[in-house]
């Protein structure tokens, strides 16, 4: 699996930084990034014993996930459009 994790951990950060701890509007992401940060998540959370809130699967790190058909992105404060590489 590509560690998608951590490039979005990455992006946020830089945007964090850029933006005064500003969030991003979204991260979106295709159907298969989807399914694996899910199931990559849930692993770690289920094997930590970690509790898991309603709706965890819609957002990372307060960030909202949609689905996306072009590709792996963060869009910004702005609405630009920040390429994620996995």
């Amino acid at each position: 699996m590509s560690n998608i994790y951590d490039s979005m951990v990455s992006a946020l950060r830089e945007h964090w930084k850029a933006n005064d701890n500003a969030y991003p509007q979204r991260f979106e992401l295709t159907q298969v990034t989807l399914d694996s940060l899910a199931a990559t998540r849930k692993l770690v959370n289920d094997t930590m014993n970690f509790k898991k809130g309603d709706g965890w699967e819609q957002e990372f790190l307060g960030v909202p996930l949609v689905l996306s058909t072009e590709g792996d992105a963060m869009i910004d404060k702005d609405g630009t459009r920040v390429p994620l590489s996995a």
